[in-house]
């Protein structure tokens, strides 16, 4: 089998590359940190087919280091650098310029390995398509035969059926499977859109049962969330997307509008989802009673924040921890590779752009997306451009700090802070200061009722 080399320090890129190589082309990857250790890896095995790097990683050229020491050493090794590398191509290196790509990567891959196009063309585009097994745990049937994959070579699987069209399964059986250790079952490629218009209104139908309690509420929303914005990210906006996600947002305004803020928000943050999914349902809820505070509270209003909340950081959904980016300071203190320093500081933008594809979306959520780091065209971050945003792109950007706060307390046990304090010399403006009112009235509130019920 063929061995290659990834130097790669971003973890999610590092795993897709990983697992598409792997899967598409059939090799053995092996994972390094950086030019030193590549080299000293080299030593013991010489024979390595392909490197693949960066052209830097932080202050290391790591991508002329490796091509000067297979040059120098005579090595019969490949080499792909992605990025500004000053040679584009020669008997060693191909030049990978622009945005990462895993599908062009794997295709470059495939080239310097001699792996035909036709070849590759079937494995990109496959028979079956992967679900996360945990999709499954709302259903109690499919739509289509449900199948397993089993590995019988280097380049070839067998997919045995496990769940038939129409068969009727409960929870407990889809869990074995998870508690297994299975992530992945497999459908067949012409099924996978008419399987996720039904995924979608089984979740429909779960979100609008009245008779949940509490917690499977948030537990269904959670879990509808998760399949909303994979769908989106893969087919966009279509019927079933677009129906998944109002029931989405129309449950939230409900749920917010029937039970108790504090008891709201501490089953939200105390769930088993994604840090995307609770911070964007406690900042529907924390604006929403931030728009009661300033007597701006209507049910559009409120749907327009939770829209807003669910879309903000969509494009960021694939590496959460960028999501939790909230500064200019931190981003360059991140040490984020090129591209995703660059995602990170135009997601505003992007996803108030993929918002306007939705044509169900209420006027005025794209805005509030564009806007909530503070800058008005949605490119980085702002401190002075306040004044020029109408109030639930205040609102939303307050609550969007308070919030993100709030769960780094409970995740990493960090010291409580006089958070008010800080965000009155933050945004010392008067344009905020009624907003910040309005989220210190709910804190005070929240306060007092709880000492009434105790």
């Amino acid at each position: 089998m063929s061995q290659i080399i990834l130097i790669e320090d971003n973890q999610a890129m590092n795993d897709l590359l990983t697992i598409n190589i792997a899967t598409h082309i059939g090799v053995s990857v092996i994972p390094r940190n950086g030019a030193k250790d590549t080299i000293e890896l080299l030593a013991i095995l010489p024979n390595i087919d392909l490197i693949i790097c960066k052209d830097k990683i932080k202050d290391e050229e790591t991508g002329r280091l490796i091509y000067d020491h297979i040059k120098n050493n005579k090595l019969g090794t490949s080499l792909i650098v992605m990025g500004d590398f000053p040679i584009e191509i020669d008997e060693i290196v191909v030049t990978m310029k622009g945005p990462k790509n895993w599908e062009k990567t794997v295709r470059a891959c495939a080239r310097v390995l001699g792996i035909s196009d036709e070849d590759l063309a079937k494995k990109l585009n496959p028979d079956y398509v992967s679900v996360p097994v945990r999709f499954f745990l709302n259903l109690t049937s499919s739509s289509c035969d449900v199948f397993i994959r089993i590995k019988k070579g280097p380049m070839d699987y067998q997919f045995i059926k496990r769940i038939h069209s129409g068969d009727s399964f409960d929870r407990e059986s889809v869990e074995k499977y998870i508690g297994q250790g299975l992530q992945e079952f497999f459908i067949p490629q012409e099924h996978y859109k008419n399987f996720t218009t039904f995924l979608s209104n089984q979740l429909v139908t779960k979100l609008d049962d009245d008779k949940q309690t509490l917690d499977e509420k948030i537990d269904t929303i959670g879990e509808s969330f998760s399949v909303a914005m994979q769908e989106i990210a893969k087919l966009g906006f279509t019927p079933a997307t677009i129906q998944l996600t109002e029931s989405i947002v129309e449950n939230i305004v409900k749920t917010f509008q029937k039970t108790h803020l504090s008891l709201l928000m501490l089953k939200v943050l105390n769930s088993k989802h994604s840090y995307i999914y609770q911070h964007s349902h406690l900042l529907s809820v924390v604006a929403g009673e931030c728009l009661k505070n300033l007597q701006y509270f209507s049910e559009d209003n409120m749907k327009r924040l939770a829209y807003a909340a669910f879309f903000h950081d969509i494009t960021l959904a694939e590496n959460e921890e960028l999501a939790r980016i909230r500064t200019y300071e931190e981003l360059e203190k991140s040490e984020l590779s090129e591209t995703d320093w660059d995602l990170v500081f135009n997601h505003a933008l992007e996803a108030a752009s993929l918002v306007k594809s939705n044509p169900e979306v209420l006027s005025g959520v794209e805005t509030i997306i564009k806007s909530h780091h503070g800058a008005l065209n949605g490119k980085g971050y702002a401190i002075n451009s306040y004044a020029k945003l109408d109030t639930l792109s205040q609102v939303f950007i307050i609550c969007e700090e308070f919030v993100g706060f709030l769960i780094d307390y409970k995740e990493k046990k960090t010291e409580m802070m006089p958070l008010i304090d800080e965000l009155k010399k933050k945004y010392p403006g008067a344009e905020m200061g009624d907003v910040i009112a309005a989220l210190e009235k709910m804190l005070k509130n929240q306060k007092s009722n709880d000492k009434t019920r105790t």
